[in-house]
């Protein structure tokens, strides 16, 4: 039997991992540095907690500017979500913009492994010096991107980019995390009748602050106008966003540049909007609280799990619940007493 501590390949040596002091990575940071922006995305990913602190040391104390504009770029499987970062980021390049753009790919059930292959969608501006593009695996977790989302979309917004991109998943219900993590939602849509229309949750139309309807070219174009109007029908009966956006509804083409103009106009009118009565320092304060109630609540979960009573205790009830002796919601009932006394 073959040693499963060799590699396949048994010339294979593996470098040592590329490590940064806390002052390459701030001055990484400040000057929009690829590799030190991924190296400390990595970190972010990780679980082990001296990664963590080195995380701490370089975040501290770095101010966020709020210069970034944060897009959360949303739509069923196959819509273009990363065609369309890619159309629309070579647009923004052409004015001297810089862009970051974070695509969360789904990981499987089986390896927990990524293809992360939203690069090869993106080849017009993969090489480009003004775009920083960093895939990230979903982890299997719901809400549609990633558990390193904010942090990611933190150090982009430290480092200054003009647009950073966070590209979901796909669209369901479980999306809604990334409204948490971004300052506008896109939503892209299909070219398409009603069904289109029944496919799509209401929850999610309700979060877009813009709608798009990709693809809008070639033979697909008329098809496009269609369901813009359909779109524009089913927004004239839904109310305005927390802060009293009514959200805007137009076509979009990667192949063409048409539109590009008219979906700046768009973002540029929600941001003006958004800006006036401090709404977009509201928005991102509500941010920053929602991250901080879901997490806490992680930490102190793991400090209970210290303790070897309850640890003990929780291995006890579970083998009751295996065992039919005890009904889960009893167990819990055991359990919360336990750790309240």
């Amino acid at each position: 039997m073959s040693d499963p501590t060799h590699n396949i390949n048994p010339h294979y040596k593996k470098h040592p991992a590329v490590s940064y002091t806390v002052d390459q990575c701030k001055h990484g940071i400040a000057d929009q540095n690829p590799a030190i922006l991924s190296f400390l995305i990595s970190k972010a990913e990780s679980r082990i907690p001296k990664d963590h602190e080195l995380l701490y040391k370089v975040l501290q104390d770095i101010e966020d500017t709020g210069h970034s504009r944060v897009i959360a770029l949303s739509g069923a499987p196959g819509v273009g979500k990363s065609t369309f970062a890619n159309s629309y980021g070579q647009y923004l390049i052409s004015k001297g913009l810089k862009i970051a753009v974070l695509p969360v790919d789904p990981s499987s059930n089986i390896s927990r492994g990524s293809i992360l292959g939203d690069k090869t969608r993106m080849e017009d501006i993969v090489t480009s010096a003004q775009v920083y593009i960093k895939p990230m695996p979903s982890s299997l977790s719901v809400g549609g991107v990633a558990p390193a989302s904010f942090l990611a979309t933190h150090i982009c917004r430290l480092a200054q980019f003009d647009y950073i991109f966070l590209e979901t998943v796909g669209v369901g219900q479980s999306e809604y995390e990334a409204r948490h993590l971004a300052d506008l939602f896109l939503l892209l849509l299909q070219p398409g009748g009603g069904d289109d229309l029944q496919g799509i949750k209401r929850g999610i139309m309700e979060m877009a602050d813009i709608l798009l309807i990709n693809k809008a070219d070639g033979e697909l174009e008329s098809s496009a106008r269609n369901s813009l109007d359909a779109y524009k029908q089913s927004l004239r009966l839904m109310l305005p966003n927390t802060y009293g956006w009514k959200p805007k509804s137009g076509l979009y083409s990667s192949v063409s540049d048409k539109y590009n103009a008219d979906l700046s106009s768009y973002i540029e009118s929600y941001y003006d909007y958004m800006s006036s009565d401090d709404r977009l320092i509201s928005l991102r304060e509500r941010q920053n609280l929602h991250y901080f109630d879901t997490h806490y609540k992680e930490i102190l979960i793991q400090q209970l799990l210290q303790s070897n009573n309850l640890r003990a205790a929780i291995t006890d009830l579970r083998n009751d619940i295996q065992d039919q002796k005890i009904y889960p919601y009893i167990a819990l009932q055991k359990l919360k007493a336990l750790a309240l006394s």
